[in-house]
């Protein structure tokens, strides 16, 4: 079976159960050889979408910003050695941090996302550049500068903040002019949460249903993760990143140089199915996205999703190995089948015995659902679908993204045990609370 064929065969087989959410697109030697949208980009006037589909990249920005900085290094600007006091001088510890600490995240400065009021309160609240910057500025670093690897949102506004103090233009407009328009990427800008976007998804959560997630101000975000774009604009991206069009072939080396770790320059390397990947992820208010980079093999995977419990990083790995000509595993169909004892697999289940971790299977309408933690901790409530049951087990499926519960009884037909494969592929035994 050709790459095609196997690529599509996988894509029916989660489609079908309504597994993709947001748009893909695959390509291999410049080949594009996927290039869909899933599921709605608008759930409340049912616009699906498309390959031409907007989404809010989260901290695939970190790479526009990243490239931003390169740029006026080049043009000798800046030095991306140079001290963050040098271009703010009023930011405290500004001469021991340095802007490649920052590109980097190994400038220790503490991750105003990370915050304890952030996810209730702050997120929510407009705020311009300096006021977020003064939020996280007197708070102690984590560790001495460029001794660590601590991921930084702060870092990341400290740059975008340096590139309007530099240039003298807006963040917005320097992304624009110097890198999205000479591209060609008319579809790539900064979203401000105020101006219309046409073609933009929603971002949706999910409890039994689509719903709308945590609102998020998008004032803020800017350079750590304020861009939409789509998947067909990043694929020209991932093209200029392979070649010298806005950057030199040596700064660009730099750029994906590792620091410490894994992490680059708004970019991670890492080995993914046993190949040398770039890579990031990305999330924001309902969208969360996978952008893989497989360079030396000349394939690229990216993967938009509006729906923020898609396993976008998961999927995009699934998605290399079949073009990599490994095996994956594949949904079982949500065809439903009856199932009258629904009251008797009703309670909460504990995985490996922490009670922090906890199964909670509920009956509704005379329908079963599964809540569960997922990213983050945050729990989500999913219907239960039985699709196959004999004397020996009862399996159910999920709605929304591919999970399965398998019930095991004794031979007097009580419940033995329960096992759980979570969306990740992740197998546990899990028991009967009480």
């Amino acid at each position: 079976m050709i790459v095609e064929e196997r690529i599509s065969y996988w894509v029916e087989s989660y489609d079908q159960n309504g597994y993709l959410n947001g748009s893909i697109l695959i390509a291999s030697n410049d080949k594009i050889l996927l290039n869909k949208g899933f599921g709605m980009a608008n759930w409340e006037y049912n616009i699906p979408n498309m390959p031409t589909t907007k989404f809010r990249i989260g901290s695939l920005t970190k790479a526009f910003t990243a490239m931003g900085i390169f740029q006026l290094h080049e043009k000798q600007k800046l030095n991306i050695n140079d001290h963050v006091g040098k271009y703010l001088p009023d930011y405290p510890n500004g001469d021991r941090i340095t802007i490649y600490h920052c590109l980097t995240n190994s400038s220790g400065i503490p991750n105003y996302t990370n915050f304890a009021d952030f996810w209730s309160s702050t997120m929510r609240l407009p705020s311009t550049l300096n006021q977020l910057i003064d939020s996280f500025k007197e708070q102690e670093l984590d560790f001495e500068p460029g001794s660590s690897f601590g991921y930084s949102n702060s870092g990341y506004t400290l740059l975008t903040a340096i590139i309007e103090k530099v240039t003298g233009m807006s963040y917005t407009d320097y992304i624009q002019e110097q890198i999205c328009h000479p591209l060609g990427m008319y579809n790539t800008d900064c979203d401000d949460g105020i101006k219309v976007v046409p073609g933009l998804a929603s971002g949706y959560s999910y409890w039994e249903e689509p719903i709308h997630p945590a609102y998020a101000d998008m004032s803020f975000p800017l350079g750590a993760y304020g861009l939409y774009s789509t998947t067909e604009d990043l694929f020209i991206w991932d093209k200029a990143l392979r070649s010298s069009e806005i950057l030199s072939k040596e700064l660009t080396q730099k750029m994906f140089t590792p620091n410490l770790g894994t992490y680059a320059c708004g970019w991670m390397i890492a080995e993914i199915v046993d190949r040398n990947c770039v890579h990031h992820f990305g999330d924001i208010s309902g969208f969360s996205s996978e952008f893989l980079r497989f360079v030396d093999d000349q394939v690229t995977i990216i993967f938009l999703s509006n729906m923020n419990v898609t396993p976008v990083t998961h999927l995009s790995q699934e998605i290399a190995k079949i073009i990599f000509g490994e095996n994956v595993s594949l949904p079982f169909p949500a065809v439903p089948i009856p199932f009258a004892k629904i009251k008797s697999i009703e309670g909460k289940y504990l995985i490996g015995n922490e009670e922090y971790k906890v199964l909670d299977i509920s009956v509704k309408n005379e329908e079963l659902y599964l809540t569960a933690p997922k990213m983050y901790g945050a729990m989500y409530k999913f219907k239960l679908v039985p699709v196959s049951h004999d004397s020996v087990k009862t399996t159910f499926v999920t709605e929304m993204i591919n999970e399965q519960l398998v019930f095991y009884y004794s031979p007097s037909g009580a419940i033995e045990y329960v096992q759980y494969i979570d969306c990740y592929g992740k197998r546990c035994r899990t028991n009967k609370a009480g």
